[in-house]
C-alpha cells in the first residue's frame, strides 16, 4: 500500500513539474493589471459561428444503424468520405447549427466565456482542445474560463468523444469532426473577445408553462409507494439575461440575450437531416423580435418527448382553449379563434409542431427581456459588476469513487429478478428466475435478514461508467459569478429536484431549502402532517395541483401502506449530512431499516450557513462542462430501476454530492471559504494527469489528421453554377433550386430566399434556420466513389422553399411577390478550397386560388351560393426531399411539410363580378356544416371569394343561373 501511494504521489508531482495546470484549481486566471489612469468597466462581446456538420455524418441519436454503406457501393447513394460508421448517413440540412459565445469582462478586467453549441452532450476532451487553440491566440480566454453549455440536440451529429458507450447512441470518434468542432468553438470565442464593447447586464426569471415536458412520468416504487413526478412538474423558471451595448451611453443598444430553460431537443425522428431541433426556430424568432443573437443553455431535464397524453389546444397567448385527446380525429372541445389554435403536442411530431409550440417560449423570452428594460428585473441593469469563476475537478465520494452505469436494485435481484448491468446498457436488464423457488426465496430472506441486522449490504450495483459514458473518473463542477447572478453547473443532466434544491440553497432567502417532490403533500390523509407542513408549502410554490395544467389525476401508489409513505418522506426530507463521512462509508449505499436514520435527498446547508449572503438570481445550468449522465435525487435513485437512475454515475447521493460542493463554491465567490480538499484528491490528480496527457495527444493527432485529410481532398467538377432555376408557384406548393457545388468534404452550403422590396432592393425573408432546407445528391455506387477521387464527380445540391398561409396566422406565412434564391458555399478547385456565391433569377409567389364555390342557385331577389369549409392542401409533390410525404395522419401530419402550414382558412369576403368588371359584395353567414351561405343581387358573370390571408376562389357562371 505504501508503495502504491508513493507511485500516486510521484505522478501528481510529475504533473506539477511538467508545467500542467493545477487539476484542482478553483479560480480563474488573474486579470491583467490596468494601465495607470485606465478605468476598466464591464465589457461584453458576442460571437456567432456556423457549426453545421458536413453532410454524411449521421444526424444525431435517431439515426438508424448503417445499412447504406455496402448497399450504396453496390448500387445506390454512397458517402465517399465515410463520415458515418455505425449509423446511417445524413443527406442534407433542415436547420443549421451554431457555436455562440458571450465573452464578459468584469470591472476588474477578469474575463469569462459563456459558450453554447448544439452538441449532443458536453464532454471535457473537446473543450480542452478548444483551450489549446485559444492558447495560441489573444482572446484572453483559456480552458478554465469557459462555461460550455450544449443544447443537448438529439438531431445533431456527435463524433467527438472516446467514451465508447456514447457511440451506441451516436457514432464513433472521428478526428476530422473533433478538430473542426474545436476550431469553430474557439472561433466563436475569439470573435466575441475581438469585439468587446462597454455594456450593461440585467437579469430576471419568469414562469413559462407551454413548451415543457416531463419524461420521467408517473411511477410506482418497488414498495408500492408513489414514485416519479406529476406530468406538469418541472422547473418552470425561465431565466433571461439581457446585455446592452453602451458604446453610446445616452442611447443603449441591444447586444445579446442569454437564456436558461430546461427542455431536451428530442422532438424529431430519423429523418437523416441535420437539424437544430427547436433551437433553430427559437433563435430565429428571438432574433427577429429583439434584433440580437440568442445564447441558449439547458436547465433541468425537461423533455420534448411525452409532451402530454391529452393534448391541449392553445390560443395566441398560450391559454388553453380546447382539448384533443389521444389520436382522435377531432378535438373534444375547441373554443379557439379559427385558424389560431396550436396543438400542444410535439412528441416526435416533426419540424412543424416544434416550430409552432416553441413560438410560445420565444414570446416569454421577449416578455422577460422587455421587463428588464422597464426596470422590473430580479437583477437590475448594471455596468459595474465583478466577474469570477470557480472550477473544481472533484473526485468521487469515498463510498462510490468511480462512476457506474446501468445501476440495478439489489433487492429485486436477490428476489429472483436478476439484473445484469453489462447486458442492459444503459438500463438495468432484468432476466428473472421463473417461479417462486427455494433459491430465490432463500436469497431474498438472507438479504432481508442482513438489512434488519444493520449489516450494510449495498442496495444498488452497476457496471463501470468510464470509459463507456464518462471520459473522466471525476466530476467537473463550475460556479460562475456575474455580479448578483450565479451560474452553477453540475456537468450532468440534472433532474428537477437537484435544480430546485441548488437554487434554493444559494438564493437570497434563508430557510427556504427545497428538498424534493413529496407525493404525500397531494394526498389528503397525509397533507396536514405538521412535521412536513413547511415542506409542503415550499412544494406548492413549484407545483400547485389546483392549477388547470397540473392535472395530477390518480396518484400512483396512493393505496400504499403507511410504512411505505413514511419511508418515502424520510428519503425526500431527512438531512443527508454525514452520508459521505469517512466513518459512514460502509453504510452510505445501504439504506437503514429505520426511516429516521435514513440520509435523505440533500444536506440541509444553505449559503447563509456558510457566513455569506445569497444571490438574488441563481441559475442551475445542465449539460455543461463535462458529462456525468443523469443525476437524480436519492429518493428517485432508491425507489426503483429506471433509465435516469441507471445513468446516475456516483451512487444514490450523487445529486447531494454535487450540490453541496456547488453551494460552497458559490459561497467562495462571495468571499467565503474555498472548497476544502477531498479525501481522494490524490486520485483526482492522477486522473487529471491522464486526462491532460490524453487531451494533448488527441488534440495534436486530430489537428494533424485533419490537415492531412484536407490536403488529400479531391477536386470537384466545376465551376459551381446553377443547374435548375426555381419556378413560379402559388401558396401551398414549393419551388426548388438545383446547382453544382462542392463535395460534402468542403461544402455545407447556406441557402436563403430574398424578397424584392418596393425600392427595388432585396430583403432576406427565409434562411437556414429551418426555412430553406438543402440536400446533396451522393455519388452512385463504387463507380461514383472512383469518380469522386479522380475529380470527375459533379456534386449537385438542391434547396427548397415552401410557400403557405401559416397556422397560427401570427407565424407569418408567405406574402405574394417576387423572390429569389441565393447560395453561399465552397468548392475544391486546383487543390484549393474556394468560396462561391450566386443568386437565381426571380420567381413569383401568388396566393392560392383553390377555394371551392358550390354551384349557385337563383332566388327571387338574386343569387345564392355556398362556400364549403376552406381546406388547404396538406402537402405537395415533386420535393427533392424524401422527407416530404402525406402520412395520412388525421390529427398531425408530421411529414407533410417542413413549415407550419394552416389546415383551414377563414372566409373574409365574397361576391360576384359583372360583365363590366364591377364587383358586388355578398352577404354571408355560417351554416351548420362549417361553411358559409352567401347571397347577392344583380347580374354577375362570375363568383369570387377570398379568405383572411388573401387566398382566393373563382367560379365562372353559366347564363342559365344568372338572376
Amino acid at each position: 500500500m505504501l508503495r502504491q501511494a508513493a507511485v500516486v504521489l510521484s505522478a501528481a508531482l510529475l504533473l506539477v513539474a511538467c508545467g500542467g495546470s493545477d487539476p484542482l484549481a478553483l479560480t480563474g486566471p488573474e486579470p491583467a493589471a490596468p494601465a495607470p489612469g485606465e478605468e476598466i468597466t464591464v465589457r461584453v462581446g458576442v460571437g456567432v459561428v456556423d457549426m453545421t456538420p458536413e453532410v454524411g455524418y449521421c444526424a444525431g441519436q435517431y439515426c438508424d444503424y448503417a445499412t447504406d454503406t455496402l448497399g450504396g457501393l453496390i448500387n445506390g447513394d454512397v458517402d465517399p468520405f465515410l463520415t458515418h460508421t455505425l449509423k446511417h448517413a445524413s443527406y442534407g440540412i433542415q436547420s443549421r447549427l451554431s457555436a455562440r459565445a458571450l465573452v464578459i469582462e468584469g470591472r476588474d478586467g477578469r474575463r469569462v466565456a459563456l459558450l453554447k453549441t448544439d452538441n449532443y452532450i458536453a464532454q471535457d476532451m473537446l473543450l480542452r482542445r478548444v483551450g489549446q487553440i485559444l492558447d495560441e491566440g489573444n482572446s484572453g480566454i483559456g480552458y478554465a474560463q469557459i462555461l460550455h453549455h450544449v443544447t443537448h440536440n438529439h438531431s445533431s451529429a456527435y463524433a467527438s468523444t472516446l467514451a465508447v458507450g456514447v457511440w451506441l447512441f451516436q457514432d464513433v470518434f472521428d478526428a476530422r469532426f473533433f478538430e473542426r468542432q474545436a476550431r469553430q468553438m474557439a472561433a466563436a470565442i475569439e470573435q466575441a473577445a475581438a469585439d468587446l464593447r462597454p455594456a450593461r447586464m440585467g437579469a430576471t426569471e419568469i414562469r413559462h408553462r407551454v413548451y415543457k415536458g416531463n419524461v420521467v412520468r408517473l411511477a410506482t416504487a418497488i414498495d408500492g409507494s408513489p414514485a416519479g413526478y406529476p406530468l406538469e412538474y418541472g422547473d418552470h423558471g425561465l431565466v433571461v439575461m439581457r446585455f446592452d451595448d453602451l458604446s453610446d451611453p445616452a442611447s443603449p443598444q441591444p447586444l445579446a440575450v442569454w437564456v436558461n430553460w430546461g427542455e431536451h431537443p428530442e422532438s424529431l425522428d430519423p429523418h437523416d437531416l441535420h437539424s437544430a431541433d427547436f433551437i433553430g426556430p427559437l433563435e430565429r424568432f428571438v432574433e427577429q423580435d429583439l434584433g440580437v443573437p440568442l445564447v441558449f443553455s439547458q436547465g433541468d431535464v425537461g423533455s420534448a418527448e411525452n409532451s402530454g397524453d391529452e393534448a391541449e389546444l392553445l390560443d395566441d397567448g398560450g391559454a388553453v382553449c380546447g382539448r384533443w385527446p389521444g389520436d382522435a380525429e377531432a378535438p373534444e372541445r375547441d373554443d379557439c379563434a379559427p385558424g389560431q389554435r396550436v396543438l400542444r403536442d410535439w412528441n416526435h411530431e416533426g419540424y412543424v409542431q416544434t416550430e409552432r409550440n416553441v413560438r410560445y417560449l420565444a414570446d416569454d423570452i421577449v416578455r422577460a427581456w422587455q421587463r428588464i428594460g422597464e426596470g422590473d428585473a430580479r437583477v437590475p441593469f448594471s455596468s459595474d459588476f465583478s466577474v469570477d469563476i470557480r472550477n473544481a475537478w472533484v473526485p468521487g465520494p469515498l463510498s462510490h469513487p468511480l462512476p457506474t452505469v446501468s445501476n440495478c436494485n439489489t433487492e429485486l435481484s436477490v428476489g429472483g429478478d436478476l439484473g445484469v448491468p453489462a447486458l442492459g446498457l444503459p438500463d438495468c436488464g432484468r432476466y428473472g428466475v421463473p417461479g417462486d423457488n427455494a433459491l430465490t426465496g432463500a436469497s431474498a430472506r438472507l438479504f432481508a435478514t442482513l438489512k434488519a441486522e444493520g449489516i450494510p449490504v449495498p442496495d444498488q450495483y452497476g457496471a463501470p461508467g468510464a470509459p463507456l459514458v464518462e471520459e473522466n473518473l471525476r466530476l467537473r463542477l463550475q460556479a460562475l459569478r456575474l455580479g448578483e447572478v450565479l451560474l452553477a453547473s453540475c456537468a450532468c443532466e440534472p433532474q428537477v429536484d437537484l435544480v430546485l434544491n441548488l437554487e434554493s440553497r444559494l438564493d437570497s432567502q434563508a430557510g427556504n431549502q427545497y428538498n424534493g417532490f413529496d407525493w404525500a403533500c397531494l394526498m389528503p390523509e397525509y397533507a396536514d402532517d405538521p412535521a412536513y407542513a413547511a415542506a409542503c408549502d415550499l412544494q406548492a410554490q413549484h407545483f400547485d395541483p389546483a392549477e388547470p395544467e397540473n392535472r395530477a389525476g390518480e396518484i400512483p401508489g396512493a393505496d400504499a401502506p403507511a410504512t411505505a409513505i413514511a419511508r418515502m418522506r424520510a428519503q425526500v426530507h431527512n438531512d443527508a449530512r454525514g452520508w459521505d463521512a469517512a466513518d459512514y462509508v460502509l453504510q452510505a449505499e445501504s439504506e437503514p431499516a429505520e426511516p429516521a436514520a435514513i440520509k435523505g435527498n440533500f444536506t440541509h446547508e444553505e449559503i447563509q450557513d456558510l457566513g455569506v449572503p445569497g444571490y438574488p438570481l441563481v441559475v442551475a445550468v445542465g449539460h455543461a462542462g463535462d458529462y456525468n449522465g443523469y443525476t437524480v435525487s436519492y429518493r428517485e435513485y432508491m425507489n426503483r430501476d429506471h433509465y435516469r437512475k441507471a445513468l446516475t454515475a456516483y451512487g444514490p447521493h450523487t445529486a447531494d454530492y454535487m450540490v453541496t460542493r456547488l453551494v460552497r463554491m458559490g459561497a467562495a465567490l462571495r468571499g467565503g471559504a474555498e472548497l476544502q480538499p477531498e479525501p481522494l484528491d490524490l486520485l483526482a490528480a492522477v486522473d487529471e494527469l491522464r486526462q491532460q496527457t490524453l487531451a494533448r495527444t488527441v488534440g495534436v493527432a486530430a489537428a494533424a489528421a485533419d490537415t492531412l485529410w484536407q490536403q488529400g481532398i479531391p477536386d470537384d467538377v466545376g465551376p459551381p453554377a446553377l443547374l435548375e432555376s426555381p419556378t413560379d408557384i402559388t401558396r401551398f406548393d414549393a419551388t426548388h433550386l438545383r446547382w453544382r457545388g462542392g463535395s460534402t468534404a468542403v461544402d455545407t452550403p447556406v441557402a436563403r430566399v430574398e424578397r424584392a422590396d418596393a425600392e427595388g432592393g432585396w430583403q432576406v425573408v427565409a434562411s437556414g434556420s429551418g426555412e430553406v432546407p438543402v440536400r446533396v445528391q451522393f455519388p452512385q455506387g463504387l463507380p461514383g466513389v472512383l469518380r469522386t477521387y479522380t475529380g470527375m464527380h459533379e456534386w449537385q445540391w438542391s434547396a427548397s422553399f415552401e410557400t403557405y398561409s401559416a397556422s397560427p396566422a401570427r407565424l407569418g406565412g408567405t406574402a405574394p411577390g417576387r423572390y429569389r434564391f441565393c447560395v453561399d458555399g465552397q468548392a475544391r478547385q486546383s487543390g484549393v478550397t474556394q468560396p462561391y456565391a450566386f443568386c437565381s433569377e426571380p420567381f413569383t409567389v401568388r396566393v392560392w386560388d383553390g377555394i371551392a364555390i358550390d354551384p349557385p342557385a337563383t332566388t327571387v331577389d338574386g343569387l345564392q351560393f355556398r362556400v364549403p369549409p376552406i381546406r388547404y392542401p396538406r402537402s405537395y409533390a415533386g420535393s427533392p426531399f424524401p422527407f416530404v410525404a402525406d402520412n395520412g395522419e388525421a390529427r398531425i401530419c408530421d411529414t407533410c411539410s417542413f413549415r407550419p402550414w394552416a389546415r383551414e382558412g377563414v372566409l373574409a369576403r365574397a361576391g360576384g363580378e359583372t360583365a363590366t368588371g364591377e364587383r358586388i359584395a355578398a352577404t354571408c353567414m355560417a351554416d351548420d356544416e362549417g361553411g358559409q351561405l352567401c347571397r347577392l343581387s344583380g347580374p354577375v358573370v362570375r363568383l369570387w371569394v377570398e379568405d383572411s390571408d388573401g387566398n382566393q376562389g373563382l367560379r365562372v357562371l353559366d347564363d342559365v343561373v344568372q338572376p
